[in-house]
């Protein structure tokens, strides 16, 4: 901490000041970029993506907000230091218009950049706009429906619903899609639990995900499914998005659930505004399905499984 703090007084000799503790520094940090933004993009679609845009916030505050300015101000002392004790202003004069040059570099970055940083804080700090979710236990108890959007905390609510109620065996999903994170999330929730999956008004986009996860799936007889192809909503992250990929990835998990090659080739044809919705019997033939029901039967009637009351 002492060596922190004379820094920051310029007690450090000059040399130490600005090879050290600014250019060095510097190309660690710059360094450790590229990955630092790879973990926090990929993170951010497996996991909460409001948590990880604030930890993105809190690494750019981190080092723009204290580790920087420490730098800048440490080597401007130091160089005041320098010109009284050894009486020499060419490196002083050179490590400040040097240092000037980096500030005007770093805003012109910040200026680049502030489309990403828009969209972060409105992440971490905005509201969720799929937060419309409803997570409700039905029929003979042993269903548990979710309604709505999939927003940043489903997969964590889901989970805490399941932890206090061991004995459910199925979810029934009717969503009109929501963030890709939060289907991998609650993807991950059901197969965990092997669970069933029903929907019964129609699952879409990042729920298909989820109900691909089913130990056995049921479509009632008007619900449908809907594919289309993966989009960034927020612009200014799109440069740092591969939606190809993530598709990629998603088509590998309906592949380990059984989904027909010819199924899987047409599942991200259709555009993001657009939607692909295969009938009932094209899933079924696909393994997209088990099997048709009556929601009716499914609530109160026939366990589809065993066929028993």
């Amino acid at each position: 901490m002492s060596y922190v703090i004379r820094h920051w007084h310029g007690e450090l000799s000059l040399p130490i000041a600005f090879w050290v503790n600014f250019v060095a520094l510097n190309l660690v940090l710059l360094a450790l970029s590229p990955g630092v933004e790879r973990v926090l993009v990929s993170m951010s679609l497996d996991e909460d993506p409001q948590f990880m845009a604030r930890i993105a916030l809190l690494h750019v505050g981190i080092v723009y907000g204290v580790v920087y300015p420490w730098q800048i101000v440490g080597v401007w002392r130091s160089a005041g230091r320098w010109v009284v004790q050894q009486r020499r202003r060419l490196w002083p004069v050179a490590s400040r218009a040097v240092l000037v040059l980096s500030l005007g570099v770093t805003a012109l970055t910040a200026l680049s950049g502030a489309a990403i940083y828009r969209d972060i804080v409105a992440i971490a700090l905005g509201p969720d706009r799929y937060a419309d979710y409803t997570l409700e236990r039905v029929g003979d108890g042993s269903l548990i429906r979710l309604q709505g959007h999939l927003g940043y905390r489903v997969a964590r609510d889901l989970r805490k619903a399941l932890a206090s109620e061991p004995e459910i065996h199925g979810i029934i999903l009717d969503s009109p899609g929501g963030w890709i994170s939060s289907g991998r999330g609650v993807a991950r929730v059901i197969a965990e639990h092997q669970l069933n999956t029903y929907s019964f008004d129609g699952c879409h986009s990042a729920c298909a995900t989820a109900f691909i996860s089913g130990r056995n799936r049921y479509l009632a007889d008007e619900a449908r499914l809907g594919f289309h192809q993966y989009a960034v909503p927020f612009g200014g992250l799109e440069p740092h998005s591969n939606m190809w990929l993530e598709q990629q990835r998603d088509l590998q998990h309906f592949r380990s659930q059984g989904v027909t090659p010819s199924f899987l080739r047409r599942l991200f044809q259709a555009e993001h505004g657009d939607a692909w919705y295969p009938t009932q019997r094209e899933l079924l033939a696909a393994r997209v399905i088990s099997g048709v029901v009556r929601s009716e039967e499914v609530l109160f009637g026939t366990n589809p499984v065993t066929g028993q009351p």
